[in-house]
């Protein structure tokens, strides 16, 4: 089990620039991404071969001035995280596994 961690700064004083933002974002949410904050996606997937092949699909759409990294981290990797959440939060950490029928075992 892999986890693909999208990070990016993506220029937005154009309306060209804010299209291709959006598109790029729009396109994350439809490649399985979700928001783990404004500029980080997250994407669970079940080996490194698959990560790479879903990278490959977004090289084409993110914008030309854009920096976007990609890290690929282990889900045990990925377990190690500390998430500090705030009172009004939507949404957290374990809502997202609990959708992508991942258990955490203590």
């Amino acid at each position: 089990m892999m986890w693909i961690l999208c990070m990016f700064d993506l220029p937005v004083r154009t309306k060209i620039e804010m299209r291709g933002a959006t598109r790029f974002r729009n396109t994350l949410l439809d490649q399985g991404f979700m928001m783990k904050q404004f500029s980080v996606y997250i994407k669970p997937c079940k080996s490194l071969d698959v990560a790479k092949n879903a990278v490959k699909k977004l090289k084409n759409v993110i914008p030309p001035n854009g920096l976007v990294t990609f890290l690929y981290v282990t889900d045990k990797q990925y377990l190690m995280t500390d998430n500090f959440l705030g009172k009004n939060h939507e949404e957290n950490e374990e809502k997202i596994r609990e959708k992508n029928g991942q258990l955490i075992l203590f």
